[in-house]
């Protein structure tokens, strides 16, 4: 399969598709490349990029499987189907650690996930309610959707259940769970 791209003014077809992962965590970088070592043994073509925070596999299975999952693109991606509960909870727990916070000030306790597609989070708030999380989706500045958990029963129900791989927002959110009285 031949891909084309534009870089700069020149056109270049790529004979391979390429999955990138961005994010600031080494942690997460890490885990990232060896659940990809671990599910596809015989990927030789990672690479990692320090300076952006990216991860790259140029491998058509690998990009393929993904988009077997649906749409993945930020405005428009889906929850995926046919996942069971297991999946839903390390699925939900890989997209809070990528694109969520964990707030603990005075008395302001939450874990958020802030994000441009509304239906995609309506569908990650259907599935928290199904586990028994309270949540609420919000309207935020510049056309974003902000999902929130808070309280600490939600709050501790979302910590048992939804393991976070984030080192940070894991001490975070156990830090406000035993901050409330």
């Amino acid at each position: 399969m031949r891909v084309k791209d534009i870089h700069g003014k020149k056109l270049r077809i790529r004979r391979k598709l390429r999955t990138k992962f961005f994010n600031q965590d080494k942690e997460l970088i890490d885990d990232f490349i060896n659940i990809i070592h671990m599910l596809y043994p015989k990927i030789k073509s990672i690479r990692y990029y320090p300076k952006r925070y990216e991860v790259e596999v140029r491998n058509n299975t690998i990009s393929k499987d993904i988009l077997k999952l649906g749409k993945v693109w930020s405005s428009n991606w889906e929850f995926p189907k046919s996942l069971n509960d297991k999946q839903k909870k390390l699925w939900i727990a890989a997209f809070t650690d990528c694109d969520g916070t964990v707030q603990n000030r005075n008395y302001d306790r939450f874990v958020a996930i802030d994000y441009i597609n509304k239906n995609g989070l309506r569908r990650i708030s259907r599935v928290l309610e199904d586990f028994g999380i309270t949540n609420k989706i919000y309207n935020i500045k510049g056309g974003s959707f902000r999902l929130k958990i808070f309280r600490r029963e939600n709050l501790i129900k979302f910590n048992s259940l939804i393991k976070l791989n984030h080192l940070g927002k894991r001490r975070k959110l156990i830090e406000a769970i035993n901050s409330y009285k």
